[in-house]
């Protein structure tokens, strides 16, 4: 096997393979070094699927962090002002890049003899052939449920090289956990099969964490909000050149066991960024010409309890259960995982805003500290996307249930963790929860007018979708709103007005519609309840949450209009 992997070679430092959009809207793919070339050119990275994108953007940043020349020491002011000299020149120092790249030119190899990138040598299952390319691609079921698969299964025999290193990628960052079969030198197998140490993470390093990026308007200008070079969160400490913060290519040592991790790793945000959660070999054809097989089993175990210094691109909480666990004297950090059923802007709270600790992804500090030094302009840059990745596991994270991948602009605004603006925001995005919610007691409240019979799982799900239908339909405004939000305490106030008068419209509108098309009684009347006191009930509670909607005094009516005590009058309208 062996000798037939030395027939196919594929660099991703200058093959083509990092799928683009250009700013034209033409698409192509591009190799490492041409990306960094192009950067001002490219709009965005694109993937076979959507959570491709952030594994390889962490790449990029990898070989940025360990190619761009950096003034020695300590100094914040000298690392600030060079951030700024290569963002007002609009490009990175090529010949660095290219120069860099040049030097571990056969490590970038991925089917190098002796260190094939991200992989291992000569890796062999204990006692059987390697995996179809099935277990590397990451939407493909097992063969028993293929039935329910959108893929054609005739036509996954193999991957181009191209596309096989986008899966090993991804596949580093969000391996699923589970069962593995051992491979030929580990040591961990237990029966026959490997398992992830007992209390770590058994996934990837990205799929215990809420993945967090800035983007801008083209692939440079991503790269360097992403860019940190010093973070609070390491006492004064820069975060690059941190001593064993190196790639895997940079590394000598190659080992089929897994390891665990030492104390302090992942010590920078290059070794977060490529983490080997996973022992890996692609398996070429005969030809050398495409990716047949894999193998694949349980590599460097992620360590994600207090690495915040060290990974830029999630947000925090703090965790009580790891504290008792680890029987810790103060509550440790964990990640901030996302939720594929929430969207993005609902949790922006935990993004842009603190009180007590820091728990904001490190790629926000370092963007408001960019706007703080006038070294960004919030003038030339209004509004900055937020963009959230991950994925979502089921059955003890053994397989992918769910991705999660969702983008919203903000106006920079925002990023002013302490800013009026911020606070403002985040009060009617509260609201707005406190509203829906309000909503589905009246959804309850119709229910049981009604004398609904049903089951409570079905209530239940009733008022579930009502809720999803309401924030579906909420989501473009919100989405408008946060990026179109103003600067300054007066202007913000009346535009945060507007926004909730906007919501309350919404849901009242909701509310009707819902009332029509559930063909129920207005005056049916069961437990004291009927559907015109619930809708005087949640006129009410809408205007005790978001304001009676407009300034004037003719609609201040509407306050008394809508009180439970009004009930009766509104049933007779």
């Amino acid at each position: 096997m062996q000798s037939l992997q030395n027939k196919a070679h594929f660099n991703i430092a200058i093959e083509p393979w990092i799928p683009v959009i250009y700013l034209d809207g033409k698409r192509g793919d591009v190799s490492m070094e041409d990306a960094f070339r192009n950067a001002g050119r490219i709009r965005e990275v694109e993937g076979d699927q959507a959570q491709q994108v952030l594994p390889m953007l962490r790449l990029l940043l990898a070989v940025l962090y360990r190619s761009q020349p950096m003034p020695d020491g300590d100094d914040e002011s000298a690392l600030m002002q060079e951030w700024a000299a290569i963002w007002k020149r609009s490009h990175f120092d090529l010949e660095a890049i290219r120069e860099y790249l040049d030097t571990f030119h056969d490590r970038f190899d991925i089917f190098e003899e002796y260190h094939p990138f991200f992989q291992v040598a000569g890796l062999e299952y204990a006692g059987r052939g390697p995996d179809g390319i099935g277990e590397l691609v990451a939407d493909v079921p097992k063969d028993e449920k293929f039935l329910f698969s959108m893929r054609d299964k005739n036509r996954l025999q193999s991957l181009s090289f191209a596309a096989a290193s986008r899966c090993l990628i991804f596949q580093q960052s969000y391996a699923t956990a589970g069962i593995k079969t051992p491979v030929k030198g580990y040591s961990g197998a237990k029966a026959g099969k490997a398992y992830a140490p007992k209390g770590a993470v058994g996934t990837g390093m990205l799929g215990a964490e809420g993945g967090i990026y800035l983007e801008g308007k083209n692939l440079f200008e991503t790269l360097m909000l992403n860019w940190v070079l010093f973070d609070d969160r390491r006492s004064g400490v820069p975060i690059i050149d941190c001593e064993g913060d190196v790639p895997p290519w940079e590394k000598d040592e190659t080992t089929p066991n897994h390891r665990d991790p030492q104390p302090g790793e992942p010590f920078g945000p290059v070794q977060a960024y490529t983490w080997q959660s996973r022992r890996m070999r692609l398996i070429p054809n005969d030809e050398g010409t495409a990716v047949i097989g894999v193998v694949s089993c349980y590599g460097d175990i992620p360590r994600v309890v207090d690495v915040c210094g060290s990974e830029p691109m999630t947000a925090w909480r703090e965790s009580t259960t790891q504290q008792k666990k680890l029987g810790l004297p103060y509550v440790p950090l964990m990640p901030q995982t996302h939720d594929p059923s929430r969207q993005a802007w609902r949790g922006l709270a935990s993004i842009v805003s603190y009180d007590g600790r820091d728990l904001r992804p490190g790629v926000v500090r370092w963007f408001e500290r960019l706007c703080d030094g006038g070294f960004v302009s919030r003038d030339a840059m209004p509004t900055v996307a937020i963009h959230a990745q991950g994925m979502e596991y089921g059955t003890q994270s053994s397989v992918f249930s769910d991705g999660i991948d969702d983008r919203f602009d903000l106006s920079v605004s925002l990023l002013d963790h302490d800013s009026s603006e911020c606070s403002q925001a985040l009060g009617v995005i509260e609201k707005t929860d406190e509203a829906v919610m309000k909503l589905v007691n009246c959804v309850s409240n119709i229910q049981r007018a009604s004398g609904d019979k049903s089951s409570k799982a079905v209530s239940m799900a009733e008022r579930t979708r009502v809720r999803e239908l309401m924030y579906s339909e909420l989501d473009g405004m919100c989405r408008s709103r946060l990026a179109g939000f103003p600067s300054g305490a007066d202007p913000a106030g009346e535009y945060c007005k507007a926004w909730k008068d906007d919501v309350h419209r919404k849901i009242r509108a909701a509310a009707n519609r819902y009332v029509g098309s559930s063909e129920r009684s207005f005056f049916d009347e069961h437990d004291s309840m009927t559907v015109g006191r619930a809708l005087a009930i949640l006129s009410a509670e809408l205007n005790k949450v978001l304001g009676v909607i407009g300034s004037d005094a003719a609609r201040q009516g509407e306050d008394k209009a809508g009180s439970p005590e009004s009930a009766t009058e509104a049933e007779r309208m």
